[in-house]
């Protein structure tokens, strides 16, 4: 009896025992396992940020290239450092002019381009080094050197390549893209090097764009010494003591939301006193505060020099915080019913054993069951929630969309692809088989050049794309490749496109104007103005043609006739029927457009009563839908028309309208060339 007594009181310590250790290994694999979650989460959201980050350096390089290729500015820029060299380096009164006239050029339109990409900065550097011409958002500042400060200015004019990154100049700090900006010297009989144009933007935009789309919390910390060392003390405001971290010497440059700097000096209260904000090491940790919890990490912030050389101090730090409140109560449950469950099994197992010792072995091993059973569920929740953060990312902005493929076939698209080509996300995988071939080469995205994807893990480039109109489309297509574990092959490929229709197209309508006004400035003849006007349409909207019809009234015998002043693209037989048309006989839609004043559109040209008694030659034309706008004088006449016909039923959009706006004001400075030229008004899709 007294043995069997003692058999029972080992074998209870023994299970006492591996149930002790059952519930240890379950606990702390399970907070090894919600850590590693955090840490996951933590390069994600810092993932996101660096993709959010390098669609926003695209933007920027796009709108200084604007500025650099217009050839009025280029000039400009060309006499100021011309002046500048003839003076010794000194600022005189014809610098001064020149500088006037620079600022009157490109202060409006940069003014309008601040407002919708949120740029606070547009700077004109001589080289070598970095020598200041012109602040356009502060004109009074100029001629410093900042050789010793703005290093990206000087790489670009020494090597007269461009190039982007983050630095801290005379008046702020943000990321910026320089653009080398050249000229053709008439003297000389070539084009030259001036110097550099750079744009810049701050963070604010950017981190308010991730926290209000998946809701995180960010901030960006800049050196207090670095902030000492670059900026003037002119603009280190009370607003820069404000925001001063306490204990850091650091300072917050930009925030997501209101209300971060106490939680800042929170964290550093309760960490390590050695520990500053700026010395990031990436590692997710987790704070309660103010009654709620947080996942936070620090990632380091470079500049440009720390770029170039990695073994130089980091400027600051990227503090991206998570709310996950729920979700650590959910892990606290989750561990206090292990606890408890393992306590439950302990006393249910020595019950077991006082009434038969041979049915432990059978409950015990239901027991491991089930606890296995909740670990998988776990595993499985923390998967859906990785899911919830890539289809987050889809949300950011209407000019974006995000997508996953593998090199067979795509596995996800954001609904925001409808708003930028017209198909909806089931559409677009639905024939997802049309748009990967057999060697897993993209169909769907073709680009210029016929390049495949992703040579290298990951790849930046422009494609064009048919939407669901049929009408070409530009976007940036940003890919990475994921690799599965200890092997060279394709896991997944994940791709972020940014549609860029509307710079590339406000680009070609301002190489457009300028060109045409550069020709009726050096006298050439009309026919070959509008001839050029009409092929700049056609390349801008694509897949039309376009044509001009003049005016041509006989004040003897009181009537005015439609004539043709270029159609170049436009079959022989249409033009001929329509032109030397009496205005009031309103045939085809340029004779309504000339007799009424008003725009004419018409869907279908075969069955319109204007176009009767056309149908032969129509029917020799690929045209189906027409388009016409009246040019009128300064006293309401009509000078001409301008006629765009699609090669399909279609109706024009407003990006069409923008195009036909520039093109008014500019057949109508060259017909009535006493009206001074003002900037093209935006025409109304309501207009008539």
């Amino acid at each position: 009896m007294k043995k069997t007594k003692n058999v029972f009181i080992i074998l209870s310590l023994l299970i006492a025992l591996i149930n002790g250790l059952f519930v240890a290994a379950i606990y702390y694999n399970s907070k090894h396992s919600f850590e590693n979650t955090l840490q996951e989460n933590s390069q994600q959201f810092y993932a996101i940020y660096k993709t959010v980050l390098e669609s926003t350096y695209n933007g920027l390089a796009m709108q200084v290239k604007l500025f650099s290729l217009n050839k009025n500015i280029q000039d400009l820029f060309l006499l100021g450092k011309k002046s500048i060299q003839e003076k010794n380096g000194d600022d005189g009164i014809e610098t001064a002019q020149i500088r006037k006239k620079l600022y009157q050029l490109v202060a409006a339109t940069w003014q309008e381009a601040a407002k919708s990409i949120d740029t606070h900065l547009l700077h004109f550097h001589f080289g070598p080094g970095a020598l200041s011409f012109l602040r356009v958002h502060k004109p009074d500042k100029f001629g410093d050197r900042l050789d010793d400060l703005r290093f990206m200015i000087v790489d670009t004019n020494a090597e007269q390549t461009a190039r982007s990154g983050f630095e801290t100049g005379r008046t702020s700090s943000g990321f910026r893209s320089v653009e080398p900006v050249f000229a053709w010297d008439p003297q000389l009989n070539k084009k030259v090097y001036v110097g550099a144009l750079e744009v810049a933007t701050s963070y604010e935009k950017l981190l308010h764009v991730i926290d209000d789309n998946i809701h995180l919390e960010s901030s960006i910390l800049l050196n207090n010494q670095h902030i000492k060392n670059t900026i003037w003390d002119e603009f280190i405001t009370d607003d820069h003591q404000s925001r001063t971290i306490e204990g850091c010497n650091c300072i917050l440059e930009s925030s997501s939301r209101p209300g971060l700097k106490p939680m800042l000096e929170f964290i550093l209260n309760r960490s390590n006193s050695s520990k500053n904000l700026t010395q990031s090491d990436q590692q997710a940790r987790v704070i309660s505060y103010k009654n709620r919890i947080y996942s936070y990490s620090l990632h380091p912030l470079r500049d440009y020099l720390g770029d170039k050389d990695p073994s130089r101090y980091d400027v600051g730090s990227i503090f991206i915080a998570k709310e996950i409140t729920k979700e650590m109560n959910a892990y606290r449950e989750a561990q206090l019913f292990t606890l408890f469950y393992g306590l439950v099994a302990y006393l249910f197992i020595e019950l077991l054993l006082v009434l038969s010792f041979f049915k432990v072995h059978k409950h015990l091993l239901l027991h491991l069951k089930q606890q296995s059973q909740k670990l998988t569920r776990q595993k499985k929740i923390i998967t859906l929630d990785k899911v919830k953060y890539n289809n987050l990312i889809g949300a950011i902005n209407n000019n974006y969309f995000f997508y996953t493929r593998t090199n067979k076939q795509f596995s996800f698209v954001t609904p925001s692809i409808k708003k930028i080509l017209g198909f909806t996300d089931i559409e677009f995988l639905s024939n997802a088989k049309n748009y990967i071939n057999s060697d897993g080469q993209s169909v769907f995205f073709q680009s210029k050049e016929k390049q495949t994807f992703l040579e290298k893990k990951k790849s930046t480039q422009k494609v064009d794309i048919v939407n669901k109109n049929g009408r070409l489309q530009n976007l940036l297509i940003t890919e990475t490749k994921t690799y599965g574990k200890n092997t060279a092959q394709v896991d997944e490929i994940e791709g972020l496109a940014q549609d860029i229709s509307q710079p590339r197209r406000e680009k070609m309508l301002l190489q457009l104007r300028c060109n045409i006004l550069q020709m009726i400035t050096d006298n050439h003849s009309r026919e070959k103005i509008l001839n050029s006007l009409t092929l700049g349409i056609e390349s801008i909207i694509q897949d039309i043609n376009c044509s001009v019809m003049l005016i041509d009234r006989n004040t003897n015998k009181h009537t005015s006739t439609i004539k043709t002043g270029a159609a170049p693209g436009i079959d022989i037989s249409l033009i001929n029927a329509l032109s030397g048309q009496d205005v009031n006989s309103a045939r085809g839609s340029c004779g309504v457009a000339a007799s009424t004043s008003q725009r004419k559109v018409i869907t279908n040209m075969l069955n319109h009563k204007s176009f009767k008694g056309l149908d032969k030659v129509l029917l020799k034309t690929p045209y189906t839908s027409c388009w016409s706008e009246p040019v009128l004088s300064s006293k309401a006449k009509v000078l001409a028309t301008i006629d765009i016909y699609y090669n399909s039923t279609q109706k024009p959009n407003e990006s069409d309208f923008e195009v036909m706006a520039a093109a008014i004001s500019l057949v109508s400075s060259l017909l009535e060339p006493s009206v001074k030229l003002e900037p093209s008004a935006k025409l109304e899709p309501s207009a008539k």
